[in-house]
């Protein structure tokens, strides 16, 4: 694969995690990573990485999302009001961060992203 392409898929997948959150709410945000990982992958490293920062951050994110549900429920609402405010300020970290992750991609740099369980190495 031609750099300027591997250039360009490793940030549509870190634009693909941008465009899911906000468009859905990021729950196919983990979809369209996958798809775009799994099919240009082999064909250049940066993609590769990036792909693996993407799922673990969706991962992570979902992860995230399932234990303020679950926190909520347990304390009948009142965990809510805690874990609530986190998940929109996690939101937003996954917009910032992943919009910092594609104008590296985009400079052919591999950046690492804080705060995610490394599920995929």
């Amino acid at each position: 694969m031609l750099e300027t392409d591997a250039r360009m898929w490793a940030m549509l997948i870190n634009l693909a995690t941008v465009a899911g959150v906000v468009l859905s709410g990021g729950t196919l945000t983990i979809i369209a990573v996958l798809v775009i990982w799994l099919v240009y992958r082999e064909r250049s490293a940066l993609v590769d990485f990036h792909g693996k920062q993407q799922v673990n951050l969706a991962i992570t994110t979902l992860l995230a999302g399932i234990v303020s549900v679950v926190g909520t429920l347990v304390t009948f609402g009142v965990g809510g009001l805690l874990l609530i405010p986190l998940m929109l300020v996690f939101g937003i970290y996954v917009i910032v961060i992943s919009i910092i992750a594609a104008v590296a991609a985009n400079k052919g740099e591999y950046y690492k992203i804080p705060l995610t369980i490394p599920f995929i190495k």
